[in-house]
């Protein structure tokens, strides 16, 4: 994660990290949140969300972006808390979108003024989830944000490909 930050830095005048907390690791978001704020305390272009709450937002020019794990709200549910949460920057943004793990693949529902997106794991099945039958890919997703036009950019990385080099 230092790493990450380090190469964003790089290349971005700030840096957000969220670590959210999910229903399999409640106490690792948390302490890696802690970790992170006392490494960079000096670096006034990272900002650590805390990882206590359960919803985060960021406002970016007209976009306003939520992140949850969504394992303790239905994806339908999200667009009334974002517009209750947020009120002000609800109004203001034109994009709005939330972005949720915990499902494990990858869905994009388009509900009333936002979208809610999940997104595929990184990490390997267990035993539990093999003998489950699940059998989502693994990827990571980077979406690229503009302050007025929402998202212009969309890259893609199977793990299988990070993975072969």
């Amino acid at each position: 994660m230092i790493d990450l930050v380090g190469l964003a830095l790089r290349k971005h005048a700030r840096v957000e990290v969220i670590n959210a907390i999910g229903n399999h690791d409640d106490h690792s978001s948390v302490m890696l949140s802690a970790f992170m704020e006392a490494f960079f305390h000096n670096e006034p272009r990272v900002h650590i969300h805390a990882a206590g709450p359960k919803f985060h937002y960021i406002t970016h020019g007209r976009v306003l972006l939520g992140v949850t794990h969504g394992d303790t709200v239905k994806p339908a549910q999200l667009g009334g808390v974002m517009a209750a949460d947020q009120g002000e920057a609800w109004g203001l943004a034109e994009h709005r979108h939330w972005l949720t793990g915990h499902i494990h693949h990858s869905s994009k529902l388009e509900l009333p003024g936002c979208t809610v997106e999940s997104f595929r794991t990184l990490a390997s099945r267990d035993a539990w989830a093999t003998a489950a039958g699940y059998r989502a890919g693994r990827d990571m997703v980077a979406i690229v944000y503009d302050k007025g036009f929402g998202e212009v950019e969309r890259y893609r990385c199977d793990i299988r490909l990070a993975r072969s080099g």
